[in-house]
């Protein structure tokens, strides 16, 4: 066994899966979620605190101790900050004397928010282990029915900011395994797949050249650990705070199969969901059916995610109207009344409201009627319908735009961006034709929506 690795032991049920490991992303403790109208959380049993990352990891560790896990392990930003230190320790400090009581260690790293709170909040729990204090990569093992189960091996931020990848560390100076054959997981807090920054940059490549069996990630609150030969990817936060923390979030359920496969999957408990939803209405629609199909469209998308078994207890949505619609200038101005703000639905006991409704809605309009006429939107319109098929009119358009934007592309100032996994050659025809058509769409709108006004205003 290595120097940094220590041995915690706990028997497992007998299962399929040699055992369970529970992961948990950034909590951020001291925190509450934000944009939650007060008529919504007044009506819940507990308030706002119902829909804190507090209680969202209250109902992770019940979840761990009813699951039976071997372990739980918590990927940085645990706590919100050095000054939120005090208020988190209780809610911390409770769910780490839950798992104790059951067996379960906890386990941890710290990440930029919490560089100082965690590893002053980690000596004041029994129980608690912090990996990697100092920037010193460290392992622990964790034992189930008296056998090792799995390896640990994580990094803690020792300042808040960290400009270079703490993998390099790990691969000049590696650390030998703590027991033949056993999988060694990573976890760490860090940008995965950034090419600079401030918190700890780190390539894929260097993941995969450190050959540990996966790697579970904090920092980046959208959840993205995928299934495969070597998981790798970000937990998410355990509960999204802000509206554009969309999509499922919670605490990740890791397998450890007899055959030594990792599997992971993400439990969508937290108590509060977000999502975006484009809403496109038919283009007849009318002013006065505006609120309807705003709350039709809410209890859809509340039902479809209970039916997917999301366990939230509140959904707030954020409501994108596009496409075209005729009396664009009357729904526009019924948008603005928000007679959907503090309507709150019930819909199979989750709470439903909606945050906000965005306008992306179309002068209702024929492109090759349009381009009949001899006005701008003409001429715009059979510029636009030019790049829908291939053609030599097509190719000189593409050939005169990409001379055009050439300096723009090629400036030093986006080589950074080249490094990008999903980089792709923004004077490609792809591209080009999705620039054009875009900013001429915008325009024509522009166009129209003028006319379609001065049109309404003299009815």
């Amino acid at each position: 066994m290595n120097d940094g690795a220590t041995n915690v032991a706990r028997d497992a049920p007998n299962r399929a899966d040699r055992g369970r490991l529970l992961a948990i992303g950034d909590i951020h403790l001291g925190t509450r979620p934000s944009r939650v109208p007060a008529i919504v959380a007044e009506g819940l049993g507990g308030g706002i605190a119902s829909l804190t990352p507090a209680a969202a990891l209250a109902s992770a560790v019940e979840l761990a101790i009813r699951e039976r896990v071997d372990g739980v392990l918590f990927a940085g930003d645990v706590v919100e900050s050095t000054n939120a230190r005090f208020e988190a320790l209780p809610a911390l400090e409770g769910a780490v004397r839950r798992l104790a009581e059951a067996g379960i260690p906890a386990i941890g790293v710290a990440g930029n928010h919490d560089v100082n709170a965690l590893p002053r909040v980690a000596d004041l729990i029994e129980g608690f282990r912090l990996l990697g204090r100092g920037g010193q990569w460290e392992s622990t093992v964790l034992d189930a029915n008296a056998a090792p189960l799995a390896e640990i091996v994580g990094w803690s931020f020792p300042e808040q900011r960290v400009p270079t990848s703490p993998v390099r560390a790990l691969l000049d100076t590696p650390l030998a395994p703590a027991a033949a054959g056993v999988p060694r997981i990573g976890l760490l807090h860090g940008d995965l797949g950034a090419s600079g920054g401030h918190y700890a940059p780190i390539a894929r490549q260097e993941l995969d050249d450190a050959g540990l069996d996966a790697w579970l990630l904090g920092h980046i609150h959208k959840p993205s650990l995928g299934a495969g030969a070597t998981p790798c990817g970000y937990l998410g936060s355990l509960v999204g705070l802000y509206p554009t923390e969309t999509g499922a979030h919670g605490p990740w359920m890791i397998r450890l199969s007899q055959g030594g496969a990792i599997v992971p999957e993400l439990l969508p408990t937290a108590p509060l969901r977000w999502e975006a939803v484009d809403v496109r209405p038919a283009r007849d629609l009318a002013p006065d059916d505006v609120e309807d199909l705003l709350f039709a469209e809410a209890e859809a998308t509340a039902r479809r995610l209970v039916d997917e078994g999301s366990k939230h207890r509140v959904l707030g949505l954020r409501l994108h109207l596009v496409g075209p619609v005729d009396a664009i200038r009357a729904i526009r101005t019924r948008i603005g009344r928000e007679a959907w703000r503090d309507v709150q639905r019930s819909v199979a006991d989750t709470t439903v409201f909606i945050e906000q409704v965005s306008d992306r809605l179309e002068v209702a309009a024929d492109l090759h009627e349009l381009a009949r006429g001899e006005d701008p939107p003409g001429l715009l319109a059979r510029k636009l319908l030019l790049l829908e098929e291939a053609g030599d009119e097509r190719r000189a358009l593409l050939d005169r735009t990409r001379t055009a934007l050439a300096a723009f592309a090629n400036d030093a100032r986006f080589t950074p961006l080249d490094d990008l996994r999903d980089a792709g050659d923004p004077l490609s025809d792809e591209a080009l034709v999705d620039y054009l058509q875009q900013s001429g769409m915008e325009t024509l709108q522009k166009l129209l929506g003028r006319a379609t006004e001065h049109s309404e205003a003299d009815a």
